[in-house]
């Protein structure tokens, strides 16, 4: 037990209240949890002899994380995570998962309710039939109809409707589970149905905005998938690239991040078991061998270039996002200007905020109408809409029940990187750099299968002071 465990139990038994262990964990991890506990303490409406993390009052202003600044390896701006889960506090109980879509949707109707039209919706349970009413509610259930029409149940923390909508030609709805929406319309006589009469409203994106940027012109380059271990990996080309940052090859090198920055998103090594028959297709079974091959090629990398790693499905972490930085058994043989980071993780690079998804939940979002994984721009803007990265519970991402949703978008980045899909992509957004860019690895047989076409050996580089890029490809 910790010193500040035990001040929470202390000042606890003074008041005659027993402690879930659930709830000194909670407090003790939280950067004000004694505030936190005596304000909970104060609005209890009766004698308690027990005391739950379902006692504690809803933060209506929750405190950001405090930045991380990792050590300075060169002439610039160090890495600062601004943002990113530090510690699993997921038990699998109940009320984690309370606690998880309590704050997705205290969060999301928040910036929902930016919009003009939203700004005087009230609780599901307040509607009224004889009125033009607003409703901000969490999708649970939708069922679409051969007419055109879609009947959606939403539902808020006390109440749930049905509602009615139907799809403008040209302009499809795609509505997920989980995503949480404004509506406006008419009650039925019967109060149980709202006809929607006007355009949903999805969280607030802001009004199109100039990206921060650095005080000196500093170059981030990003890659991801890398993939090594696979049969399929792109060795010769990854040589290559690796050769580029040293000054050795003659091709753009004025994009040379020298000093600057270089973002891996996600699938640094292609792991094992990732996927039916995988043992097949690798030319490193082990795990362990994998990453100890990959800290042997990055240790050629400069030592003036910050490097950042972030976990994929392919890595030694849990699947479950989010996703904890890779274990120290890995770290330990790298050097000091890496950064090991979790998945997802908000980034300060010289000012300029960068939100780094490695992008597994662009599997569920295929299944909209028009979205494809050759086109992985089109995904990002659904998440940026929805404000956040991994709309659906229960689909083909694994969430974990966190007390708080790690996978909001709470604040819009000035870049958004993801990875996953291995299909390249860079686009301008209501402001915001979208990039995807691709994989160092070739088809396998299971995403020829699949359908699944990867487009290799290409790297974006950005220059963060004027926001200029260039595309790199290193099949030369």
């Amino acid at each position: 037990m910790t010193v500040k465990e035990k001040e929470i139990i202390d000042w606890l038994s003074e008041r005659k209240l027993m402690p879930s262990p659930e709830l000194v964990t909670h407090i003790s991890n939280h950067p004000d949890g004694l505030v936190l506990l005596e304000k909970s303490v104060a609005s209890l409406d009766g004698p308690r002899l027990f005391l739950s993390v379902s006692d504690l009052v809803v933060e209506e202003n929750p405190q950001p994380p405090k930045p991380i600044s990792r050590p300075k390896v060169s002439d610039i701006p160090p890495i600062i995570i601004e943002r990113q889960i530090d510690k699993s506090m997921s038990d699998g109980k109940l009320q984690s998962f309370v606690s998880l879509f309590n704050d997705r949707f205290t969060t999301l109707s928040r910036l929902v309710r930016r919009n003009p039209s939203m700004r005087d919706a009230g609780p599901l349970s307040a509607l009224n039939p004889d009125e033009e009413n607003q409703a901000i509610g969490m999708i649970a259930e939708i069922q679409s109809y051969p007419n055109g029409r879609t009947k959606v149940v939403i539902e808020d923390p006390d109440n749930r409707i049905n509602i009615m909508l139907k799809e403008e030609e040209g302009n499809p709805l795609n509505l997920l589970n989980d995503e949480v929406i404004g509506v406006s319309g008419k009650l039925n006589r019967q109060g149980n149905l709202l006809y929607v009469n006007s355009p949903i409203v999805r969280p607030h994106l802001g009004r199109y905005r100039e990206a921060a940027r650095s005080e000196e012109p500093y170059i981030a380059l990003f890659i991801s998938d890398i993939h090594l271990g696979s049969g399929t990996f792109k060795e010769n080309e990854w040589n290559k690239f690796i050769s580029w940052l040293n000054g050795d090859v003659d091709y753009h090198k004025e994009w040379i991040p020298d000093p600057g920055y270089l973002v891996i998103a996600g699938d640094a090594v292609d792991g094992i078991d990732s996927y039916p028959g995988q043992e097949e297709d690798l030319s490193i079974t082990d795990v362990w061998e994998q990453y100890s091959t990959l800290s042997k090629s990055i240790s050629k990398i400069p030592n003036t270039i910050q490097t950042v790693i972030m976990p994929g499905n392919h890595d030694a972490v849990r699947l479950m996002e989010p996703q904890l930085p890779l274990p120290d058994k890995v770290i330990k043989d790298f050097g000091d200007n890496l950064t090991f980071t979790a998945n997802p993780v908000l980034l300060n690079l010289a000012g300029v905020q960068v939100l780094c998804y490695h992008g597994k939940s662009l599997d569920d979002l295929v299944s909209l109408r028009d979205l494809t994984y050759d086109n992985p721009m089109s995904m990002m803007k659904e998440l940026l809409n929805r404000r956040h990265m991994a709309p659906i519970y229960g689909a083909k991402t694994p969430l974990a029940p966190e007390k708080q949703d790690h996978m909001l978008i709470r604040e819009v980045p000035d870049i958004f990187v993801t990875g996953h899909v291995h299909s390249f992509g860079i686009e301008r957004y209501n402001g915001v750099l979208m990039l995807n860019p691709g994989t160092w690895q070739a088809q396998t047989d299971y995403q020829k299968m699949m359908g699944f076409q990867p487009q290799p050996c290409r790297a974006v580089a950005v220059n963060l002071q004027t926001f200029d890029t260039q595309v790199l490809d290193f099949n030369f």
